[in-house]
């Protein structure tokens, strides 16, 4: 059975790393599903880490280590042990068994390896098929998936944040563009599969909302097997509470209000206001200006146009358009267009 891995949870939306506090088992105890093993915190928050199946830990991380959200910290495996390669002048590296098996078998140089992770068969395996270094495909290594405005508002927060690095955009609909804002056009869909085996995971949905729809481009890089960050712009307020899925944009001083719950791949454009316990689905955009009141509910695939204003608890349909300026006051159904007058 394969080996489980314990990630680091996120306890706030913005907080991008979280401390490892305190490990409350031992390494290579059996610990039971449902069991607590560490305790972790940031600056406003603390919790618990459960182990999610019963087996034997291995640590990956250390107390008090500050550790990037999503990162690995422990194994659970069904009793396979963890090796750990360390020889004079080459660096530490922890990998699982069956990882170092590939290793001796394919007389890869350990040096090729990154040392701030686990390795495990698959990144060997990698190296087997192309010999590149991993660690030059870094985790904050970030493609952008479309090239038009969305890419240009992702690139400008993406450098003032310095949340990850902007390696290309993947483009289709401009065949003859060769870069953006200084970042390049690198591939069409031809190149994600490469650029995956690469080693590049994550990327964000830059599409604007048209003929193709962000749904349908999110779930093509989903069986990609991407990985999808939230990319916010440090001026945007979300209240601690404020819980919000992968592959959002959120974009200059929007306010996200408390208890407001968004899905995945939306865009919360420049000065957006969600008002309290407002629910986003996914692939939602809610343009600039527009302003939300408490408890509404908007569904998938869905449209808010600039400076509208959506009265308290509205529901709003799927696959919905709202133009620019409009005042909704009552539900508005699934496939509707609401023109202003």
């Amino acid at each position: 059975m394969d080996n489980l891995e314990i990630k680091m949870p996120r306890l706030g939306v913005n907080d991008d790393y979280v401390v490892l506090k305190q490990w409350v088992v031992k390494d290579g105890d059996y610990v039971e599903k449902g069991q607590v093993v560490a305790s972790v915190e940031t600056t406003k928050k603390s919790a618990e880490i459960q182990a999610e199946k019963s087996g034997i830990i291995h640590f990956v991380a250390k107390e008090d280590e500050e550790i990037r959200v999503g990162d690995i910290v422990a194994v659970i495996g069904e009793g396979e042990k963890l090796s750990v390669e360390h020889q004079e002048n080459k660096p530490t590296i922890r990998m699982t068994q069956k990882a170092k098996k590939l290793l001796q078998e394919y007389q890869i140089d350990i040096r090729l390896l990154p040392t701030d992770r686990l390795i495990k068969e698959k990144d060997i395996a990698l190296l087997v098929k192309k010999p590149y270094m991993l660690r030059e495909t870094k985790n904050n290594d970030v493609l952008l998936y479309g090239a038009a405005g969305f890419a240009k508002i992702a690139i400008d927060i993406l450098r003032v944040s310095r949340q990850y690095f902007v390696y290309g955009i993947a483009d289709i609909q401009y065949p003859d563009l060769k870069e953006v804002m200084g970042v390049p056009v690198i591939s069409g869909d031809e190149g994600l599969a490469q650029l995956y085996a690469e080693g590049y995971r994550k990327i964000l949905n830059c599409v604007d909302f048209g003929t193709v729809t962000r749904r349908d481009i999110f779930e093509k890089l989903i069986r990609f097997g991407f990985e999808f960050p939230n990319v916010i712009h440090p001026s945007a307020i979300l209240e601690p509470s404020v819980t919000i899925g992968e592959g959002n944009l959120i974009c200059a001083g929007a306010i996200i209000g408390s208890e407001v719950r968004i899905g995945s791949d939306c865009v919360i454009n420049a000065g957006a206001i969600l008002s309290h316990e407002c629910i986003i689905s996914d692939h939602c955009h809610i343009a600039g200006g527009a302003v939300l009141a408490g408890l509404i509910t908007v569904g998938e695939n869905t449209l808010i146009g600039q400076n509208c204003t959506i009265y308290s608890r509205v529901k709003i349909g799927s696959n919905v358009v709202i133009q620019n300026g409009c005042n909704i006051f009552k539900d508005v159904p699934d496939h509707t267009v609401v023109k202003a007058h």
